[in-house]
C-alpha cells in the first residue's frame, strides 16, 4: 500500500538499518515503533524488504535457531523486521519469557551457543553471532489499559520489558496522526492512491569507516537522557545508539565525518523517541 506522509517513519527505520554497515560498532541499533493500529507502522517496514534483511511474523526461539542464526552466519542477515510482536509474545509464560530472553542476547551480547533441554545449536558461535530488530507494537499494547481509579495505565509490556532489560536494547518511537492528516489519509483512499506500490527504499550495502566527533556527540546527551527516563537505565545503550545513527546518517549523505547536519537529524527525530505520541 502506498504511504502518505509519513517521512519521520521511514527515515527512522532506514537510518537503523543503515548502522548494520558502520564499522567499529558493538551492534546495529535496534527500534521500536509504537503506534495505534492502521498507523502504517508495517506498510513503512514493507518498504525495507531489502538484502540484509529478514521479515516475518512467524518468529519463535526455534525458529531463531534454525533459520535465522544461519542467515545471519552464511547469508549476511543484519536486521530482523517483525511487524508484529505480538504473534510471538502471545504465548504461554514460560515460552514469552524464555523467547524474550533469547531476543536480548541476540541483539546485544550475541549468541554463542545453546544447549538447554529443547533447543540446542549444532555449533558454537566465535565471535558471537549478533542482529538488529525492528519490530512494532500498538500504543495499547505497550502502555496497557488506563485505570481510572488508579489513574494509571496496567497490563503494558512497556513496565515489563523494562524490568527485564529488554526495553533500554530499543529506540522507542511512538507517534500518531493529527486530525488533518487523518481526513487527507481518507481523501487519499477515497482517491484509491493508496492502491499504488510504494517505493522500495534503498541503503548503502557496504561497511563504512565513519569518523565521529567527541563534541558533536555531546549535544546528543540531552536526548539519551530523555530517551533513557522511558526505557530505563542511565542512557549509556541510547548514546550509543544515537551515535551510530548520527554516523548512519553521514553515510546516506555520501560523506565519511560527523557534521552537525547529522546530529541535527537526530535530535529532530528525537520528537518521537518517547511515549508522548507527537503528531507524525
Amino acid at each position: 500500500m502506498a504511504l502518505l506522509e509519513v517521512e519521520p517513519i521511514s527515515d527512522i527505520i532506514k537510518l537503523t538499518l543503515q548502522t548494520a554497515y558502520i564499522k567499529h560498532t558493538e551492534a546495529p541499533v535496534n527500534l521500536l515503533p509504537i503506534a495505534k493500529p492502521e498507523s502504517a507502522k508495517t506498510s513503512a517496514m514493507a518498504q525495507f524488504k531489502i538484502k540484509g534483511t529478514y521479515t516475518t511474523n512467524n518468529i519463535t526461539q526455534a525458529v531463531i535457531v534454525s533459520e535465522i542464526l544461519p542467515k545471519i552466519e552464511r547469508e549476511g542477515l543484519k536486521h530482523l523486521i517483525i511487524p508484529d510482536l505480538l504473534n510471538a509474545i502471545k504465548k504461554d509464560y514460560r515460552t514469552r519469557e524464555g523467547f524474550l530472553q533469547l531476543m536480548k542476547t541476540l541483539i546485544e551480547e550475541g549468541i554463542t551457543s545453546l544447549d538447554t533441554f529443547h533447543m540446542r545449536t549444532r555449533k558454537v558461535y566465535n565471535p558471537p553471532i549478533k542482529c538488529g530488530v525492528i519490530t512494532a507494537l500498538t500504543s495499547e499494547s505497550y502502555l496497557g489499559s488506563y485505570n481510572r481509579d488508579k489513574q494509571r495505565f496496567e497490563g503494558g509490556l512497556r513496565h515489563y520489558w523494562k524490568n527485564i532489560g529488554l526495553l533500554s536494547r530499543f529506540i522507542p518511537f511512538s507517534y500518531e496522526y493529527e486530525l488533518s492528516k487523518i481526513q487527507r489519509i481518507f481523501q487519499f483512499i477515497q482517491n484509491e492512491e493508496h492502491l499504488k506500490q510504494p517505493l522500495k527504499q534503498t541503503i548503502k550495502g557496504t561497511m563504512v569507516d565513519v569518523k565521529g566527533s567527541p563534541q558533536l556527540f555531546q549535544r546528543l546527551e540531552i536526548l539519551s537522557t530523555r530517551v533513557a527516563q522511558e526505557v530505563g537505565g542511565y542512557g549509556f545503550r541510547i548514546q550509543r545508539s544515537l551515535q551510530t545513527l548520527a554516523k548512519a546518517n553521514t553515510v546516506l549523505n555520501n560523506r565519511t565525518e560527523v557534521n552537525q547536519q547529522d546530529i541535527d537529524e537526530i535530535l529532530e527525530l528525537g520528537n518521537w523517541m518517547n511515549k508522548r505520541f507527537n503528531p507524525l
